[in-house]
């Protein structure tokens, strides 16, 4: 299956929401959902104890340029007007824009030799998010929905998998049951999780009971349906999650006025403040979006405003997971699905360019204040140590303890490995 595209030239899926859970032509009723209200989620056993429990994956949605960003080129005909600063670490620089994020370096570490030979954005956003490239007719797994499968989930009433923003995954070969649960708002991210104020909780249950009356026969013809059993599962999840005290966890206006204003009162800065919130209630994973990287035109001033909005919502996750105890536990990475082209266009913006680019890594597992790889003088090529996708996916893996070669099934039987090249290895430079 192929996603639909939305504005900005990127994949869009449809999610998994509360709204759609209820509002499905399935008739579901408290007291039975389906009649199946033992079928609950099953999830694989975590593994041994490992350094990162989570992940916080920051997605710079549109193709993030790595020369106005993470490898800056000051005085060089493709560098741009943008000067290099100075971060925490010695002989690392970074973009000027980019002020709070440099006084973190002693938390985090770069790869400045991401490369791929995906130049579109349907393709390439499908080969960062599932480690395969596309392929006629099967959908691989997002990296969420194999952590979700592989670690399990923590807290029964809270989703495994959330993805704040634009892009929603399907699970793919591995099911609806790993499927994202999507908030399209980050400043109304509770919204849905409660009744109605027309409705109270004796009138919801018995709205319930009443569908499920209504589907007594459906249920009986078609009990035994996977695909009747993973709706009822979804169902039972919504349900749970609303009656469970873990749903505050969505719940921003439980934070402090000042760590709201700390992230940036943006769609983007209240998004990784939500994710903190997340990990803090055991959420093995979420995906957090800032699209608008699209930058064939206008790049430069373009950029300076989404660097504003990066650095202060990147740079308040940093400390604020640090302060609460839980950065050696999340793994957080920053990527988008490739660079931008070293040339300036007419347009003085810059073009798709995946030979290189750079991602962004910090917490459980990754030893900060270290850059693996070198771009070229200008940006153009890799000049050392080359970063494929699957060796970043096998770095997460390694992060997270689960061995990249293992393997999943498809329904059919076909075994798909976790990272598609059996033999990438981690970046060892990066980790603890």
């Amino acid at each position: 299956m192929m996603p639909e595209m939305n504005d900005d030239g990127c994949s869009e899926y449809h999610a998994l929401s509360r709204r759609r859970f209820i509002s499905s032509g399935l008739a579901l009723g408290a007291g039975g959902f389906l009649g199946l209200l033992d079928a609950r989620i099953l999830f694989a056993s975590p593994g041994p104890r490992a350094k990162a429990r989570s992940v916080i994956l920051l997605w710079m949605r549109g193709g993030q340029s790595h020369i106005d960003t993470w490898d800056p080129k000051p005085g060089v005909g493709t560098g741009g007007p943008f000067s290099a600063i100075p971060t925490a670490v010695k002989d690392i620089k970074i973009s000027e824009h980019l002020p709070l994020i440099a006084r973190s370096f002693r938390d985090i570490s770069l790869i400045r030799s991401l490369t791929s030979s995906e130049g579109s954005h349907e393709r390439a956003t499908y080969l960062l998010h599932t480690g395969y490239q596309p392929t006629g007719g099967f959908q691989h797994a997002s990296l969420g929905s194999v952590v979700t499968k592989m670690k399990g989930r923590v807290d029964p009433n809270l989703p495994p998998y959330v993805t704040i923003g634009g892009l929603t995954w399907p699970a793919g070969y591995l099911g609806s049951r790993f499927a994202p649960f999507h908030i399209p708002d980050s400043n109304n991210p509770a919204e849905n999780l409660g009744y109605h104020d027309s409705v109270d909780a004796g009138r919801f249950q018995g709205r319930l009971a009443l569908l499920n009356k209504f589907d007594e026969s459906f249920r009986k013809q078609y009990r035994g349906s996977a695909v009747i059993e993973a709706y009822a599962d979804h169902y039972q999840s919504a349900y749970d999650m609303m009656r469970s005290k873990s749903v505050e966890a969505f719940n921003l206006s439980l934070e402090a006025q000042a760590t709201r204003e700390m992230y940036g009162v943006t769609y983007f800065g209240q998004g990784c403040l939500l994710a903190r919130r997340l990990v803090q209630a055991k959420v093995r994973f979420v995906e957090v979006s800032l699209p608008g990287w699209d930058t064939h035109s206008d790049n430069f001033e373009t950029i300076k405003r989404l660097s504003r909005e990066m650095d202060q919502g990147v740079s308040a996750l940093i400390a604020d997971l640090r302060k609460q105890s839980l950065l050696d536990s999340t793994l957080v990475l920053l990527c988008s699905e490739f660079g931008r082209t070293p040339e300036i266009n007419a347009n003085q913006g810059r073009d798709h360019y995946p030979r290189v680019w750079s991602a962004m890594l910090a917490g459980g597992g990754i030893q900060g204040g270290r850059v693996f790889g070198e771009s070229t003088p200008g940006g153009e090529e890799v000049a050392k140590d080359p970063c494929p996708v699957g060796r970043l996916h096998a770095t997460l893996c390694h992060c997270l303890d689960i061995e990249s070669t293992e393997m999943n099934f498809a329904p059919d039987g076909r075994p798909i490995r976790v990272v598609q090249d059996k033999n990438a290895k981690p970046v060892h430079h990066l980790l603890v």
